[in-house]
């Protein structure tokens, strides 16, 4: 019942914002990432098993909307709802067993420093005139990032984790199914931007933790760092 009402906690929000789009004309965005997961067990299950196949595939859809700060400027806030799926791959200490996890999520996530129109123009209206050329690259690319991509994550995974023989000793699989708690953080600079304004083509550097209880009270988790790419585009 718990992990039902999440569902539709997070579905309600994702229709809440689509509504919310398409009544106020063009803030609604649509962007899908995938790439490459990086994940190392922690708590509990990092006393018991060691990072496995390195890298794993991950995937979101993402629905948000802007709402500017001020009424003639393109920056604001971006609020969004993603769903998801994380892969990750452990071997125990001893290498007897092998953890496949996936990770089926949904997840709020909020960019504090949103822009909503041509990032480079917007940009020239808030950097400092004159600096050097050295200088002024770094500080073009250090707020190019902050304000067009930082954000926060917060949401809940529903991990299957199935644990199978991998030194063929002739263990027999088990599954385990948990409940987890996701928080992160990560950058997604923009590489192109069409004309248009409509599409966006973006990098994927983000940074996350699924945490979770065990049946005997103690806490596993495993971070989950993306690398990846990603296309937007602005209704």
């Amino acid at each position: 019942m718990k992990m039902m009402k999440m569902n539709f906690y997070f579905a309600l929000q994702l229709l809440l914002i689509a509504i919310a789009g398409y009544t106020q004309n063009q803030n609604l965005s649509a962007k899908f990432n995938t790439g490459m997961s990086f994940s190392k067990p922690g708590g509990d299950l990092g006393e018991v098993a060691t990072k496995g196949k390195a890298m794993q595939l991950f995937a979101t859809a993402e629905a948000g909307y802007h709402i500017n700060y001020f009424k003639k400027k393109n920056f604001g806030v971006r609020l969004a709802g993603v769903a998801g799926i994380d892969y990750a791959n452990f071997l125990a200490n001893d290498r007897s067993t092998e953890l496949k996890v996936s990770v089926p999520n949904l997840r709020a996530r909020i960019y504090p420093f949103a822009n909503n129109g041509n990032w480079d123009e917007e940009l020239e209206k808030v950097l400092p005139e004159g600096l050097p050329f050295l200088i002024e690259i770094p500080v073009w690319i250090g707020i190019y990032s902050c304000f067009n991509s930082l954000h926060f994550d917060y949401g809940v995974g529903f991990g299957k984790i199935l644990e199978t023989d991998y030194a063929e000793t002739g263990f027999q699989d088990q599954t385990v199914n948990r409940t987890m708690k996701f928080f992160g953080w990560g950058l997604q600079p923009q590489i192109y931007h069409s004309e248009s304004g409509k599409w966006i083509v973006n990098a994927v550097f983000d940074f996350g933790k699924y945490s979770w209880t065990n049946a005997n009270q103690g806490t596993s988790s495993f971070r989950s760092n993306h690398v990846g790419f990603g296309f937007q585009y602005n209704f």
